[in-house]
């Protein structure tokens, strides 16, 4: 019989040691409390990765203290109220939230970089995108830091993932301030 996955939530949810050993190393790795959820509609949180945990008033039952994986913010629609966030979970799927079911938030520091077990505070912000390997009829480009002229970055499949790159945080730094390599 193989075995079953036990994903990270799961393992919290049902391990009282796992999840202090888990939260800790979370803070470890730069990722934070939120000290209001409210701040989660901040636009400048847009593209961060974050966790949750449910407060045990939504409608999917779930109690107190229930630890969520989360994923990448992606924001309010325009037409909803600030009640509802909308996030891409690691499995692709786009999701809402109702911050008034959230108990607490995590969001991860994008400035805070580990490297063995040091962890420090990153000063430069340059942004690396993998070298394009494969044309389409889609590209998206930046001006080399170097020389000025337009570069490939990414090649999309078609109209809607160029430009859904080019909408990205990532982009949208490369482009302001033209802090971008190739990795």
């Amino acid at each position: 019989m193989p075995r079953r996955y036990l994903s990270i939530q799961e393992k919290v949810n049902s391990s009282k040691e796992y999840e202090i050993y888990y939260i800790n190393k979370l803070i470890k790795e730069g990722w934070y409390k939120l000290e209001s959820n409210e701040l989660i509609l901040d636009e400048k949180l847009k593209g961060r990765h974050f966790k949750y945990r449910l407060n045990g008033n939504s409608l999917s039952n779930a109690k107190e203290g229930t630890f969520r994986s989360g994923g990448m913010l992606i924001g309010k629609n325009k037409e909803q109220s600030n009640e509802y966030i909308l996030y891409k979970a690691y499995n692709g799927c786009i999701f809402p939230l109702q911050i008034s079911d959230i108990q607490e938030i995590y969001v991860k520091d994008p400035n805070i970089r580990i490297e063995g077990n040091k962890k420090e505070k990153v000063i430069k912000n340059t942004v690396y995108f993998k070298e394009p390997t494969t044309d389409t009829k889609f590209p998206v480009y930046l001006v080399s830091p170097a020389t000025g002229n337009n570069i490939v970055v990414y090649y999309a499949k078609d109209n809607y993932h160029k430009d859904r790159f080019a909408l990205s945080k990532k982009y949208e730094y490369a482009f302001r301030t033209r802090d971008w390599g190739f990795e």
